[in-house]
């Protein structure tokens, strides 16, 4: 089998799965289990196919056909929804930072280590040697983060809290004491600049008015 057959029936494998568990798997797990359970399927599937992988199924193409296909239909199906729906209890400004951080910052760095280890290796040998522990590490990891979110997003459900809000207040609160200040500044500056002739002609002005309609009064 060729390189360009193997990736054509890898995509294939992929997406058929991935459409499979989005449309049927995904909300019955959100509707019956909650986030909690269905965002820790994914990393636990993740760090039993890491150990299989690097300990028992060694230099096993077939086997490492079918666990990364699972892995990766898992994570466009099962694992990005759910990381989607973990911004519910959060406000704009923390969603943005945070997809910051975790989109760009931190695939990033994380594909960067990750093909350092690879060229480092050199070998499959080098990779069973040195790329073990940490992938066993990093989905360990990646399990721990996922089981305290899920407990920490059904205890902002529960309360009805939203992460950021008070961020939220603070800045409008900010806001408006900077408008207030910025209109004193204004009034203070036309008071400073005005011309004191035009306050007298406006006052003798006002006096005549007055006189004027007094005098319309009187002779009514």
């Amino acid at each position: 089998i060729t390189y360009i057959q193997f990736m054509g029936w890898y995509g294939q494998t992929v997406n058929i799965l991935a459409l499979f568990l989005s449309f049927y798997a995904f909300p019955r797990l959100i509707k019956n289990y909650g986030l909690r359970t269905t965002i820790r399927i994914f990393p636990t599937v993740l760090l039993l196919v890491t150990i299989c992988a690097f300990v028992m199924f060694e230099r096993n193409l077939y086997f490492l056909f079918i666990s990364l296909s699972i892995c990766k239909a898992l994570t466009y199906s099962v694992h990005d929804p759910s990381e989607e729906v973990l911004y519910m209890p959060t406000s704009d400004a923390v969603k943005f930072k945070a997809k910051f951080w975790i989109d760009v910052v931190g695939q990033r760095i994380a594909k960067a280590i990750g093909s350092v280890i690879n060229n480092y290796a050199g070998s499959v040998d080098g990779i069973l040697k040195y790329g073990s522990l940490p992938s066993i590490v990093t989905a360990l990891i990646l399990w721990l983060a996922c089981y305290q979110v899920g407990i920490q997003f059904d205890g902002l459900i529960k309360s009805g809290d939203v992460v950021g809000e008070d961020e939220v207040a603070s800045e409008c609160n900010e806001i408006e004491m900077s408008e207030q200040l910025r209109g004193d500044d204004d009034s203070d500056e036309s008071d400073l600049f005005r011309d004191p002739e035009e306050d007298v002609v406006l006052t003798k002005f006002g006096k005549a008015n007055r006189s004027e309609s007094g005098s319309e009064h009187v002779l009514l």
